[in-house]
């Protein structure tokens, strides 16, 4: 689902930029996490992927690490 979400942002459509972050907020709200998402920017200076953080407040050593493009998704764990 964050994929999905995420790939809209790379349409350039101003209202998905506003409704992406209302998803967000709401998801840490319901699940006790926080989440940082930072647009990707190619040399050109268009979006070329989303990439976040997702870190549970009780669990601040275990990091959920995404980055999405047109193409495909990466996710990995971090654990500091």
């Amino acid at each position: 689902m964050i994929a999905q979400r995420s790939s809209a942002l790379l349409t350039r459509d101003p209202n998905c930029s506003h409704d992406y972050m209302t998803w967000v907020r709401s998801l840490e709200q319901t699940f006790g996490v926080s989440i940082e998402v930072q647009t990707v920017m190619d040399p050109e200076g268009r979006p070329s992927a989303i990439g976040g953080t997702i870190c549970e407040s009780e669990r601040p050593d275990c990091r959920f690490i995404f980055q999405v493009d047109g193409e495909e998704t990466r996710c990995a764990l971090r654990y500091t």
